[in-house]
């Protein structure tokens, strides 16, 4: 499916909301006199984008709740390989990762795509690649 050349980076990472984390952290770390207020002004940010991403549509949710349990997959895996290896954890995870992609890219993203300015689609996708480097 073809895909904004902006959101890419998402596509391929499927972790934008580590952005924020980001610009939390470094701001929690920035210190200085202001360093509360530019956090406070942050949080508000934060939690219009989080109210305003839907997170209590069911795809949304869906897919947020995916990202912990193939994480727990990939774990499960890890642990297979470092003694007896099982091969049904790492078959399922492959299903899981499939299942998952073809809901963010078939659904998710299109959503995105449609609710930002192509403004915001290139501010997305600069911190996406800031974060993750352009493998463009």
């Amino acid at each position: 499916m073809k895909r904004d050349p902006e959101l890419r980076p998402l596509s391929e990472h499927h972790h934008h909301v580590l952005v924020w984390a980001l610009e939390i952290r470094r701001t929690a770390e920035s210190g200085g006199a202001d360093r509360d207020e530019r956090l406070r002004k942050l949080g508000e940010s934060f939690v219009r984008f989080w109210d305003e991403s839907g997170h209590e549509d069911p795809e949304i949710t869906r897919m947020l709740a995916e990202h912990a349990t193939i994480r727990a997959a990939a774990e499960d895996v890890k642990e297979s390989l470092g003694g007896r290896f099982a091969s049904e954890p790492l078959v399922e995870l492959g299903r899981m990762l499939h299942d998952h992609v073809r809901l963010e890219e078939d659904h998710i993203f299109p959503r995105i795509e449609k609710a930002l300015s192509e403004a915001e689609l290139h501010a997305v996708g600069a911190r996406l690649t800031h974060l993750h480097g352009d493998k463009r």
